[in-house]
């Protein structure tokens, strides 16, 4: 019993001490290449999208929102402008044009519901409404599985979320505007940074300093709004109100890199160079989220039904739903030093160890375990042999 136990607890604790690696690798999966990727509906009047849009339920435009103009410009290789797995429904006068990879020809809209426009299905381009190439196809062969796609993107906020953090954010009152600064406590190994940002925060600060990381690195903003606080003010009263649960909003925020403004790196020709691509803003508990200013960095809220104002947003949306007319321009996330898939189990040298100790001492143990149990048989067949021959003696007798 003795030996048993012993090699019990031990492979208990080899169990126990492997642990998963506190990082977290981060792969947007299927939404790598789409400029806004919506798990339901996007809704629009105004603005345009230079890269692609998939979205799981309908796309509503009232107006002339243009899609994928920079395709080519970026070289955002292959596949199809817009992917929508509902309805499009197309309504005012103005001409709506998709682009493509050939910046002469139409890009193609795949669909599994109509395509409606000013009321009228319609099953191919019209000109100078719906300048786009219409596919019809079915729900389970679209582009994009968004159940698998959205299962991923969760798993993956959730556990941003509950990522270690490499700093507190202290607000600086010596300089200029105040801001809030991050400076790393802890050197992660993979060169992503995660830090914790409360709503209280966002409404105190117009600027984020991060200070003393690697050029390259790459930032994640946890936002949080666990008391529930109303965000700022803003034109179309897309705000967060006082005790509204899980309801988050960004606010004009000025994001500055070891001293270099984010907004500033968004030249065209700069495309290998930007430090928008480095900076993802986690939205892991809200289910409403409310963008209040142009956003310089990447939006992950796969359970948020997001609303803005006008402006720009320099990098990907993702979330449940859209409802702006902000700009979404091209400027894709990118980790630094990543790999995907997943948080996995990283067994240590002493986990090793310890499993290898486990084997050695069944492998010494298992003869006389053998040994025992062949002799427990033998005395048992020895007992019943003689409990037969006591009742045939009793019985003569």
């Amino acid at each position: 019993m003795n030996k048993f136990l012993t090699l019990v607890i031990t492979l208990f604790l080899s169990s126990f001490l492997a642990t998963p690696a506190s990082a977290v690798a981060i792969d947007l999966g299927q939404a790598n290449k789409y400029n806004a990727f919506l798990k339901n509906d996007f809704t629009t009047q105004s603005a345009d999208t230079q890269g692609r849009i998939a979205v799981g339920g309908d796309f509503n435009v009232d107006g002339n929102h243009d899609i994928g103009f920079r395709i080519d410009d970026y070289g955002m290789g292959n596949g199809p402008s817009l992917v929508v797995g509902g309805n499009v429904n197309k309504s005012g006068g103005a001409s709506w044009n998709i682009y493509g990879n050939d910046p002469a020809a139409s890009g193609d809209l795949v669909y599994a519901g109509q395509v409606i426009n000013n009321g009228q299905v319609i099953t191919s381009r019209v000109d100078g409404q719906v300048e786009a190439n219409l596919i019809k196809a079915h729900k389970n062969n679209l582009p994009v599985d968004f159940d698998s796609a959205f299962s991923h993107l969760n798993k993956l906020s959730t556990d941003l979320m509950a990522a270690t953090v490499h700093g507190i954010g202290i607000k600086d009152d010596q300089r200029n505007g105040s801001p809030l600064v991050f400076t790393p406590t802890t050197t992660p190994g993979d060169n992503v940074y995660v830090f914790n940002v409360s709503q209280e925060e966002i409404n105190a600060n117009s600027s984020i300093f991060v200070e003393g990381v690697n050029s390259d690195a790459t930032i994640v903003f946890n936002i949080t709004n666990e008391n529930n606080v109303a965000g700022k003010n803003n034109e179309k009263n897309y705000q967060c109100i006082d005790g509204q649960l899980n309801c988050a909003q960004l606010s004009q925020v000025a994001v500055s890199i070891n001293g270099e403004l984010v907004s500033d790196h968004l030249n065209k020709d700069n495309l290998g160079n930007r430090l928008g691509n480095q900076v993802l803003f986690n939205f892991g508990n809200a289910t409403n989220v409310n963008i209040a200013a142009s956003v310089y960095g990447s939006i992950l809220a796969p359970n948020a039904d997001i609303k803005g104002v006008s402006g720009h947003v320099y990098g990907q949306i993702i979330g449940k739903s859209w409802e702006s007319d902000m700009q979404i321009n091209y400027n894709p996330f990118s980790a630094v030093g990543s790999t995907p898939p997943g948080p996995t189990p990283v067994p240590t040298p002493a986990t090793i160890w310890i499993f290898a100790l486990a084997f050695a001492l069944l492998y010494v143990n298992r003869k006389p375990f053998i040994r025992i149990k062949r002799k427990s048989v033998a005395e048992k067949s020895e007992a019943d042999t003689a409990g037969k021959a006591l009742d045939n003696n009793s019985v003569t007798a």
